[in-house]
């Protein structure tokens, strides 16, 4: 069965959203910080139900420069964060403690204490979140169809009869209009999801130690029923009352069951694989804990793996890059971005348990620039999942 969110979320959504739009920028509900340019850095903070925000350029070991927290967030166990289209950010929470998950819109460059564009409850214990990127110039005509903005969650629902899945919503919608699920995709508790510009879905496996790719399907169109001639109409008998019609339920969308078009495995060097991304030229960047035990110069030690587009022609071997070894001081990512630049954030925590993000320069990863010592970012909390303003 789909996980839905609450039923309210539609209209929660028109309603806030207009309230924000002619409000912004002098609201008590909403507060708006600076004009944060591209590259700039946000992480999750889980464990003190927050959003830090690093300014882009800050120097090695500092904190945050600005934060989203407090009550009126509704923040509560945050995992990952994806940004839309317009910027506004998305953040899917997980509280283990009570089993509560919700799905979290704030407003473009929003700071503070704030009263979320949406929040919704949904089921399942969702993780990585993703939304199509802008489409590469130039953009579509205004006489083609408008191609919609889609988000993909990785959840795990113990309730569903597959409960490793993809949830596929349209942003702004009030439930997934599909999913992904079933023996085909053999997904096994995913974590970190990606989506590139031709529209194919990477998602990472925790179990099973597998990153797999999809295509993402779009949602069909509503069919226009077709019109009928009406007969010429002729005298009527003396109309007999008729019981009351009972409404026809919506079907709930069966799930895709499809096999991934590709699917990277432990002869890839593939282990623990927790997070994923996708740099400007389409290379893979997978996040990976590596073999529990596993020393941090060992090959299944903790590493970030570069694999380049794929090519059904040319089957998957080993990585290209890998950034690995102890000097990268990497003991548990969860998440990897890369900015436009090609510079590499890894969300992790050091052996005593405190949240990091590490940073590494471009072209990390080659042989010679594989085990190279990173600079930091320092987080107040635990870090789970990161996201660089588009």
């Amino acid at each position: 069965m789909l996980p839905r969110v609450s039923a309210g979320f539609l209209l929660l959504i028109l309603a806030v959203a207009i309230a924000a739009c002619s409000r912004l920028g002098n609201t008590t509900g909403i507060n708006v910080g600076p004009d944060f340019p591209s590259k700039t850095l946000y992480a999750t903070n889980s464990n003190q139900n927050a959003i830090s925000i690093y300014s882009n350029g800050s120097k090695s070991g500092s904190g945050p420069s600005y934060q989203i927290g407090g009550g009126s967030t509704t923040l509560n166990g945050p995992q990952y964060l994806a940004f839309d289209r317009v910027q506004n950010l998305w953040v899917t929470n997980y509280n283990p403690a009570t089993d509560a998950a919700l799905l979290i819109q704030f407003q473009a460059l929003a700071t503070g204490n704030v009263v979320p564009l949406t929040s919704a409850a949904i089921s399942g214990r969702p993780r990585g979140i993703a939304i199509t990127p802008r489409l590469p110039s130039p953009e579509p005509s205004s006489s083609s169809s408008p191609i919609p903005s889609i988000m993909v969650i990785a959840d795990v629902d113990p309730t569903t009869k597959y409960p490793s899945q993809l949830l596929l919503f349209t942003t702004g919608a009030s439930s997934p209009y599909q999913e992904i699920a079933g023996p085909k995709p053999s997904l096994n508790i995913p974590s970190g999801v990606a989506i590139d510009h031709t529209g194919h879905i990477y998602v990472t496996n925790l179990i099973g130690s597998t990153v797999k790719q999809f295509m993402l399907p779009t949602p069909s169109p509503t069919p226009k029923p077709t019109p009928t001639v009406s007969p010429t109409p002729t005298p009527s008998p003396t109309p007999s009352v008729s019981p009351t019609p009972t409404p026809t339920p919506t079907p709930t969308p069966t799930p895709i069951n499809i096999f991934p078009l590709f699917t990277l495995t432990a002869k890839n060097e593939v282990h623990t694989p927790t997070g994923v991304t996708l740099d400007t030229a389409g290379n893979i960047y997978i996040a990976d804990q590596g073999v529990r035990g596993a020393s941090c110069n060992s090959n299944e030690g903790p590493a970030i793996l570069v694999f380049p587009p794929f090519d059904k022609k040319i089957p998957y071997t080993k990585p290209i890059r890998k950034i690995y070894g102890c000097a990268t001081l990497l003991n548990a990512p969860t998440d990897v971005k890369v900015n436009s630049a090609g510079v590499i954030y890894v969300a992790d925590s050091t052996a005593a348990g405190t949240g990091v993000i590490y940073i590494f320069p471009a072209g990390s990863g080659t042989p010679g620039h594989q085990n190279i010592v990173p600079t930091n970012y320092h987080s107040p909390g635990t870090v789970t999942g990161i996201g660089i303003v588009p």
